[in-house]
């Protein structure tokens, strides 16, 4: 499935085999960011001993939870020949054509992915979030099995610089988690619970983040994630209400 970005030009997008129709481009790629989520993930059950269970989602945070910037599946690079250069923004609003001067800060701007890095809430934060979860279930959940699923949503992974008029310019290590749920009584149309999780960025030249393939980004991360395991222990009851 293909995500569209402002900067990606109809002409591009033909080069590549895409066909192109006018007043159809923008609702295919909004849909295309609304479904690449979750398509093809399942929530996977969480079980306590006492019978109780609630079943997680692992998944990119929705656009419309997230400030309406598309979540990073990948490390994203961000340097100021992003802005020189006009490479695009990352924000859902650049494919409806509804854009804020709000969403031109440098935090939206598309960069450019590592891929070699994948982001690494639903590897490393998830596993230990359903150790909470089942800690709390048998705990708490008197036996309740749970209708509404819980997701936890990635959001923001990303290298960013601080300061565009520097040449040598530290860059910030930033990263947001969000948990969310629908509460019992609710159904499909219901507003979500939300907490989010966004530890304050480290601070270093790009060159140390480079470093042994991004190593000092790994050990900041892994910490950024013990912190938001956290705040996710402190927001289970609000969530499970």
């Amino acid at each position: 499935m293909m995500v569209l970005f402002l900067g990606d030009d109809p002409q591009s997008l033909k080069s590549q085999g895409v066909k192109v129709k006018p007043g159809i481009i923008v609702a295919v790629a909004a849909s295309a960011v609304m479904l690449s989520g979750c398509a093809g993930v399942k929530p996977e059950p969480v079980q306590a001993a006492n019978g109780s269970s609630v079943k997680v989602l692992s998944i990119g945070a929705q656009a419309d939870l997230n400030n309406n910037r598309i979540p990073d599946a990948h490390l994203r690079e961000v340097n100021p020949s992003h802005f020189a250069t006009g490479m695009g923004i990352a924000v859902l609003g650049a494919l409806t054509g509804n854009i804020n001067s709000g969403d031109f800060d440098k935090e939206n701007y598309k960069g450019s992915a590592v891929d070699t890095l994948p982001n690494p809430t639903k590897t490393y934060f998830v596993p230990k979030a359903k150790q909470s979860l089942k800690r709390w279930l048998d705990e708490n959940g008197k036996g309740n099995t749970y209708k509404q699923e819980l997701s936890i949503g990635y959001a923001t992974w990303a290298l960013i610089y601080k300061d565009m008029g520097t040449d040598n310019s530290v860059y910030q290590l930033k990263y947001k988690v969000l948990f969310y749920k629908r509460p019992e009584s609710g159904n499909a149309f219901s507003a979500y619970t939300v907490a989010e999780c966004a530890p304050a960025p480290v601070e270093a030249p790009l060159s140390e983040w480079h470093a042994d393939n991004y190593k000092k980004v790994t050990v900041e991360t892994n910490k950024y994630m013990d912190a938001c395991l956290l705040e996710f222990n402190n927001q289970i009851p609000r969530l499970l209400k």
